[in-house]
């Protein structure tokens, strides 16, 4: 598995735990486990359970900027523009219900 495989799958995983679990009662064994990757694997990649967290906020929350910014780069409506920045928001969560729960720690 590549490493840009690897450290994505930790990511997806550490979401699923740490919505499961809370942050706080989350283990890097348990997010090892949940990506299929030995604990020592997690290190490779990142410093700490903070780290990750960063990592999986700055990186998935990056994801749906992207998103919300394609939508309404060519929009001029400050109201439209707030409406489509809701609507994407919304959706985003709704699709990503981890991410969403992580994002509340």
């Amino acid at each position: 598995m590549k490493s840009v495989d690897k450290h994505s799958k930790i990511i997806v995983s550490a979401t699923k735990v740490f919505a499961k679990k809370g942050f706080f009662n989350a283990r890097i064994s348990d997010i090892a486990k949940e990506a299929k990757v030995a604990d020592g694997t997690i290190y490779l990649y990142f410093n700490n359970k903070f780290d990750i967290l960063i990592s999986v906020l700055e990186e998935e929350i990056g994801k749906i900027i992207d998103q919300i910014e394609k939508a309404i780069e060519k929009e001029n409506d400050p109201v439209k523009m707030m409406t489509i920045f809701i609507e994407k928001h919304l959706l985003a969560m709704k699709q990503n219900k981890n991410l969403a729960e992580v994002m509340h720690i």
